[in-house]
């Protein structure tokens, strides 16, 4: 065996090292049972919505099923320079309903941020509640959604609280990308659990107005096109605690992206707001990437034996973790199929992703370069 080949049963070693650790934690990780509070506090939700026109109305429709005391909740969305018929659906949807608010951007506030950030920093100045909900215009919403969060976060003292987002599939790649978000959501409750948070998704955050403002909003924190982790940084920087939850309560369910060139553009996004991610977890983050690398070429080099048993070991205790977060979230596997041939999935979208990010150009989301 060559030095080479060598360093890479090493990768792949660490790689399941890693994966044996994240399923021990797994296990052991229960979200506590928050007590409700005797008075909940008012709550702001804001929506950024930029060309959302096939997804706001499911969006607002799922918003006013919300399970609150109606006199303690407003809805801002943010319109964000949509050129499609967003601000029209929105406009309709809003009549006879006063706890709705739509704020349509000229793109000229805030000139220090932009995108998602530059909305949610106008729709957090307009707000005035006691906490502020977070959430995507192409986010169907649990009718418990509020009040899990708000109970989540004051049960916690935590300054930002982040639920669990699953995908709605209705093909095999969209379902991979279920298995791939349920996955990773899995990864952020567990390393939340051992108190070295990474991040949280920002169309399912709770944020305290008082953490918010002593950070200084959005338009003070420098710019991130991962706006959800700049917030989730800035927050823990003034001292407060940050949970992941993982329950069925606050579980949202997202579009998914159709294309592959859509999904590439979504993870290059996530790449390059993961320059700011401590080392060691950038460390990790090159591991998963690598075993994906290496893997195929001690296949190819001949070591058909021992990449197919360690394969096999991995993509078992791969199964474990995501029927763990299924049971975690009361939920049946939707995808059997797409949970079994996930790792080919991702012997595909790894290196293409990885390509992908070493291609000279800035990032595009949402028709817009950053």
């Amino acid at each position: 065996m060559s030095f080479f080949h060598s360093i890479l049963f090493f990768v792949c070693a660490i790689y399941l090292i890693i994966q044996v650790f994240y399923l021990w934690r797994l296990l052991r990780s229960e979200t506590p049972d928050f007590k409700a509070p005797e008075n909940y506090p008012t709550i702001s939700i804001l929506v950024a919505a930029r060309n959302e026109e096939t997804n706001i109305l499911n969006c607002l429709q799922s918003l006013e099923l919300l399970d609150y005391p109606q006199d303690k909740i407003e809805i801002l969305i943010g319109n964000d320079q949509s050129t499609d018929n967003t601000r029209s659906i929105i406009e309709g949807f809003m009549k006879d309903r006063p706890i709705l608010k739509c704020f349509n951007l000229t793109g000229n506030e805030f000139p220090q941020t932009k995108g998602k950030a530059r909305v949610l920093a106008v729709l957090a100045e307009k707000a005035k509640g006691d906490v502020l909900l977070i959430t995507d215009a192409d986010i169907s919403i649990n009718p418990q959604w509020a009040k899990g969060m708000v109970k989540a976060l004051l049960g916690s003292g935590a300054g930002l609280t982040a639920g669990v987002t699953n995908i709605k599939a209705h093909s095999f790649f969209t379902a991979c990308q279920q298995v791939d978000w349920f996955y990773f959501m899995g990864i952020f409750y567990t390393f939340s659990h051992i108190k070295k948070p990474i991040s949280a998704v920002g169309n399912n955050m709770a944020v305290l107005r008082k953490a918010y403002l002593e950070v200084g909003g959005y338009e003070t924190i420098p710019f991130s096109i991962t706006e959800d982790y700049a917030l989730f940084k800035a927050i823990r920087s003034k001292g407060y605690s940050t949970i992941q939850l993982m329950d069925k309560d606050t579980l949202l369910y997202s579009k998914p992206i159709e294309t592959l060139r859509g999904l590439l553009r979504q993870r290059k996004r996530w790449l390059v707001g993961g320059y700011d991610l401590p080392v060691y977890y950038r460390l990790i983050l090159f591991i998963f990437g690598a075993w994906y690398f290496a893997l195929p070429i001690l296949f190819f080099s001949g070591y058909y034996t021992a990449t197919i048993l360690i394969l096999i070991v991995k993509d078992f205790i791969q199964l474990f973790q995501i029927i763990h977060i299924n049971k975690k979230l009361h939920l049946k596997m939707e995808n059997p199929m797409a949970v079994i041939l996930y790792d080919f999935y991702l012997f595909i979208m790894i290196p293409l992703t990885a390509l992908y990010f070493f291609i000279p150009g800035k990032t595009v989301w949402k028709g817009r370069r950053y």
